[in-house]
């Protein structure tokens, strides 16, 4: 047994003699060709989610994973830093053109999102406020341009950035300029978790401080607190007075109480994309099938290239 596979260990290392360059490829090749095939199945699992969850109305809508469509409106006043356009979202992405060896491509000197800003999410039942961080944004560029003109408020805000736009002796860099945005009134979809806001319990907690202090500092209103007239506040009546305050503010709620965005712990994907629900299943659907074909083909491929090396396939 041992002496059979003296040959087969041997064209296994013949691979790493010579020109190890083809294969680099191969075995490049086939773990790109594994990755695209799994990621394809996870595009379908991901479809198949999006197919079985039930579109909510905003004001009937439970905690947990929910499926809204409805009109962008802004909370904050955004606008596109590239276009100027006001919007309720936007991303930029700023690339330089470099020379490789073989070939050119582009390069990431600079980009930016407003994922920081929440926006709202309309239906004639109600609005929710959406939290895009770490949301998967399938939006087609909104503008695309190499070389634009860079004497107004463009090159005022690269300049801002700290970007370049001159190499050595003057000339100037070839930038191609990409930005997608949501404009306020865009339907939208948004597939995600709602949730109670994080920091609510401390905003409570200073509610409640705040409201304590103003009723200490008013000397009539701790003059009624004293119910039994013994000309001091006791620590019953005290406890009375702070639970009334407590469920004032309870009863007033909370501004945007509940948000749409990405789940901690409930494995749900969290997209949000300007295309209606069928529009979304029907791009997963081919990205499924592209990703799990190609996939497979290219690490066949590879695998066969990789046998064939060490003879194995085709002597």
């Amino acid at each position: 047994m041992a002496s059979a596979a003296l040959p087969l260990a041997a064209n296994w290392g013949a691979l790493l003699e010579g020109d190890a360059r083809p294969t680099f490829y191969l075995l490049a090749g086939l773990g790109a060709g594994l990755f695209f095939f799994f990621k394809g199945f996870r595009t379908w699992r991901h479809m198949r989610l999006i197919q079985d969850t039930p579109t909510s109305r905003i004001r009937s809508m439970a905690l947990g994973r929910v499926e809204l469509y409805g009109q962008a409106v802004e909370k904050a006043e955004l606008t596109a830093p590239l276009t100027g356009a006001a919007c309720v979202y936007y991303r930029y992405q700023i690339e330089e053109e470099v020379q490789g060896n073989k070939h050119r491509s582009w390069r990431t000197v600079d980009s930016g999102s407003s994922s920081a800003w929440p926006f709202y999410l309309e239906d004639d039942t109600g609005r929710v406020a959406v939290d895009p961080r770490e949301a998967t944004l399938e939006l087609p560029p909104d503008y695309r341009e190499i070389n634009p003109d860079l004497t107004g408020a463009l090159g005022n805000f690269l300049a801002e950035r700290g970007v370049d736009t001159h190499s050595f002796f003057v000339f100037r860099k070839k930038l191609r300029f990409t930005e997608w945005h949501i404009s306020p009134g865009e339907h939208v979809y948004v597939l995600g978790v709602a949730q109670e806001r994080g920091g609510m319990v401390h905003e409570r907690r200073v509610r409640i401080a705040e409201k304590l202090a103003a009723l200490k500092a008013d000397p009539e209103a701790m003059a009624h607190l004293d119910s039994d007239g013994d000309g001091s506040v006791s620590a019953e009546e005290w406890d009375v007075a702070r639970r009334l305050i407590v469920a004032e503010v309870e009863r007033a709620g909370f501004d945007d109480r509940v948000v749409v965005g990405k789940g901690e712990h409930s494995g749900t994907p969290f997209y949000i994309s300007d295309r209606d629900e069928k529009a979304v299943v029907k791009e997963h659907l081919w990205k499924a099938r592209a990703s799990v074909f190609g996939g497979a083909v290219l690490s066949l491929f590879c695998l066969g290239g990789l046998l064939h090396r060490v003879g194995i396939l085709w002597g």
